[in-house]
């Protein structure tokens, strides 16, 4: 008697089995995006509510932009200045600052005239004893002096006359390629403190509210894709050579009537568990495979609710 009981609940445990097999359980998904705060900041409007529907690129959370905008100015003005001092190299120096180089050097050059003159004198009054040898030392230094300034006029004339250097205008170049780069970085950084919605959807999660000072990386909102709608199950691997990417199946949805005809997606080809190594034929049937079946994204689903795929 008991053997007779125990080989009708094995029976009945198999059969069980069996028809649990016969059938893939999951769930209606939506693509979630979750966006996060790019800095540590404070929540400065919420424009929308949980269960609105909005358009890609509406604004969902918008953080303080005070620090970010003095930023940008910041990087602003220094691609200015960059640019500024660009055109000045490009440009060379003006006429008027030309002209009065060349005026200083001529002046210069006349004092050099004046001091060799002075300097042959007096060796000659020192030949004739009327003057002593320290007055010819110092009118030696002074024409040496008056020469080198004369030379260095000359100099800063002509540097002014042939313009700047190729290398300098492209250093020039490079400081203003850096500092609009940096203005790009500021410019980014300003824009990531309104968080706009990626795609069209519904707004699912607000977890924060006005006011609130969030840290960098923390949840800000989770918006629920409209251009997409599936059903994610897992199917043995007993019915996996029978099912195939196209296939229309028909869907069971909890809380509707009459089932929904979707289309197998995508099936991925590793498990999502119990080991694929070392199993024989009657553990393989334990294997579940991650399948994704669409339907048309306008379907009126919600999303989380409970779906059953009758398998071949």
């Amino acid at each position: 008697m008991m053997r007779r009981l125990l080989a009708l609940v094995l029976l009945q445990a198999l059969t069980a089995c069996e028809q649990s097999t016969s059938v893939a359980m999951g769930t209606l998904e939506r693509d979630r995006m979750l966006l996060t705060a790019p800095v540590n900041a404070k929540i400065v409007q919420l424009p929308v509510e949980e269960g609105q529907h909005v358009k890609q690129g509406e604004i969902l959370v918008q953080l303080d932009t005070v620090t970010a905008a003095a930023l940008r100015a910041q990087r602003q003005a220094e691609l200015e200045q960059a640019t500024a001092q660009l055109r000045l190299f490009e440009k060379g120096a003006r006429q008027e600052s030309i002209a009065a180089a060349q005026s200083a050097y001529i002046a210069a050059k006349a004092a050099a005239v004046d001091a060799e003159r002075q300097y042959q004198r007096s060796q000659q009054l020192v030949k004739q004893q009327m003057v002593g040898q320290a007055d010819v030392d110092n009118a030696l230094a002074n024409r040496d002096q008056t020469a080198a300034y004369q030379q260095q006029l000359y100099q800063q004339w002509q540097q002014l006359l042939n313009g700047n250097r190729p290398e300098e205008i492209e250093q020039a170049k490079q400081q203003v390629n850096a500092a609009a780069a940096a203005l790009q970085v500021a410019e980014k950084s300003l824009a990531d403190l309104s968080i706009t919605a990626p795609k069209e959807g519904v707004v699912d999660i607000l977890p924060w509210k006005t006011g609130d000072r969030v840290p960098a990386g923390a949840q800000l909102a989770v918006l629920l894709a409209s251009e997409r709608l599936y059903a994610r199950v897992y199917v043995p691997q007993t019915a996996l050579t029978k099912l195939h990417q196209g296939d229309a199946v028909m869907v069971k949805v909890d809380g509707l009537a009459d089932s929904v005809q979707g289309v197998i997606g995508h099936i991925r080809s590793q498990p999502s568990f119990t080991p694929f190594y070392a199993l024989n034929e009657r553990d393989r049937a334990r294997l579940m495979y991650l399948t994704e079946i669409e339907f048309p994204p306008q379907l009126p689903l919600a999303v989380g609710a409970a779906v059953e795929v009758r398998l071949p």
